[in-house]
């Protein structure tokens, strides 16, 4: 059956909801109706590669390798950043799944496609410079032919970093509105292709990523949580919040017109790959690490003073720790993680230890800062376990880490920021799924097999995830059993991290590094 995957990546019911009730989106408000939904619980690490492989492979980063934007690799007294593309995922994605099957694919906006695969179908990636797009692509002519049509804004499709590095929480006032609008504008592109796709090449299993909703929430949550938003604005707060308004309304436009394009006979799941809160201050670990005596510095580190969480260059940065003393650090806000470097034979204890003193770790106002501690060895087990950091944080506010050098270890934030929530949603509509039913929370890993189940293909025996068959009519499922197939990947098969044709050169690397340092992921 013809399926449909829409992905909005960070949406929250916190925010739809309040939408839908303030009639902002009748499209998802019939979804609703007719359909069935959840919460839908992220990665250990709720952030975008890690969580969106693990939708698309079914699979645990333990065994994809794909924890954080970049890889972090300790060796002879040095650290390495390596940015994470398709080549490091090593557990085959759903759709090249379904194209071996004969099924007709067509990918889109998806984190970790590029370099491409070969496929029965057609991918366009998401995270990459627009200069890059048509080697990225699958196949190579289809953006020369999406040129060739004169009626969508190609270059929109790649990222652009000069708006993108606006987005900081400090960004200006008369800056807001036009930064806004630069996503409407992308989201319009990516639409217009896959309406495009889905009239002249229409799939069996179509994927599309519209990645707005995360970047608008992160510098305009608090005008989109009722909880937060003003309840008398300003004449410019009153304008940001009718802008964001506008980008979802357009977002239940899209619903609309897939939908309809789908017709009747097909099922539409509505997927983020992590929610969203607001984050009300930052935590400086490597602050707190130093003065745990843990962390040193080759030279004496700026303070900083603008609730800041990334520095410029991130190779730099890893130059300036002193790694022959420091036992314990952190790199990169994304991963909310801390790499230790000790002696083998150390380890053990000195991970007990510093998991017990991360429990002491305390705010000015006597809360706890740190409010879960995950081991990688008890939460990321698997060949490629080592790709994680040793200890991942759950911060109170769900915030990411600064590893900056503040003025204190814990500051509060000027207003709130927001950031990623491990609470996502899903939703299913269409034949044979349940109308009108909420459902317990869901995982990231059991999106995979509702996918698959929907193509009518056997769900593979490796695959972690539940099948959940609450979300369908127990007629349906008598008619339609679940099948459990064998592993998509046999002993002795080729990694699927090889077939990525191509790969990044070292300028393309610096680029993408940019825009993760422009959105606060990485220093």
């Amino acid at each position: 059956m013809r399926t449909l995957l829409l992905g909005l990546d960070g949406a929250t019911f916190t925010v739809l909801d309040h939408l839908v009730g303030e009639g902002e989106m009748p499209n998802l408000e019939n979804f609703y109706r007719h359909g069935t939904r959840s919460r839908l619980r992220s990665t250990p690490l709720p952030i975008t590669p890690q969580a969106w492989t693990s939708l698309a492979t079914g699979r645990s980063m333990g065994h994809h390798g794909l924890n954080d934007f970049v890889r972090i690799d300790l060796a002879d007294g040095r650290a390495y950043a390596h940015f994470n593309t398709a080549k490091d995922n090593h557990c085959e994605t759903l759709w090249k799944y379904a194209s071996r099957e004969g099924r007709r694919v067509t990918v889109l906006n998806y984190f970790g496609t590029a370099p491409p695969q070969e496929l029965n179908g057609q991918s366009i990636p998401g995270f990459v410079p627009s200069r890059y797009l048509r080697r990225s692509s699958w196949p190579p002519e289809l953006i020369p032919e999406l040129k060739e049509l004169g009626t969508i804004d190609v270059s929109r499709l790649g990222l652009e970093l000069d708006v993108e590095k606006q987005a900081l929480s400090r960004m200006p006032e008369e800056r807001w509105l036009p930064w806004i609008d630069q996503h409407i504008a992308r989201e319009e592109a990516w639409f217009q292709t896959l309406e495009h796709l889905m009239v002249s090449d229409p799939s069996d299993l179509t994927i599309v990523v519209f990645d707005g909703v995360d970047k608008v929430q992160h510098l305009a949550y608090r005008f989109l949580d009722p909880s937060t938003t003003p309840a008398n604005p300003s004449a410019w707060e009153a304008q940001v919040i009718e802008r964001c308004r506008v980008y979802f309304r357009k977002m239940d436009e899209y619903l609309g017109r897939m939908i309809e394009l789908l017709g009747d006979e097909a099922r539409v799941f509505i997927a983020s790959d992590h929610g969203f809160t607001d984050s009300t201050e930052v935590v400086y670990v490597n602050k707190w690490l130093h003065e745990q005596g843990l962390l040193f510095w080759k030279e004496e580190q700026e303070v900083d003073t603008k609730e800041a969480i990334y520095v410029d260059h991130l190779k730099d940065y890893l130059g300036q720790l002193d790694l022959e003393r420091t036992r314990a650090f952190a790199l990169t806000p994304s991963s909310n993680g801390i790499f230790i470097n000790v002696p083998e034979e150390e380890y053990a204890e000195f991970q007990d230890d510093l998991v017990r003193r991360l429990g002491t770790f305390l705010a000015p106002d006597g809360g706890q800062v740190v409010t879960e501690v995950k081991k990688r060895e008890e939460w990321f087990a698997g060949p490629y376990m080592h790709h994680a950091a040793d200890l991942t944080l759950t911060l109170r506010d769900f915030g990411h880490i600064s590893v900056l050098n503040g003025r204190e270890t814990v500051v509060g934030r000027s207003e709130p920021w927001g950031t990623h929530h491990p609470d996502g949603v899903l939703l299913a509509a269409g034949e044979g799924i349940r109308q009108g039913h909420e459902e317990e929370r869901r995982d990231i890993l059991d999106v995979a097999p509702l996918l698959l189940h929907s193509v009518g293909l056997p769900i593979p025996a490796e695959y972690e995830g539940t099948f959940p068959r609450e979300f369908f009519e127990p007629e349906h499922l008598a008619g339609d059993p679940v099948l459990i197939g064998g592993a998509t990947q046999a002993p002795g098969d080729p990694d699927p991290a090889q077939e990525a044709q191509g790969d990044l050169d070292e300028e393309d690397q610096e680029i993408l590094l940019q825009r993760l340092r422009s959105l606060g992921y990485i220093e």
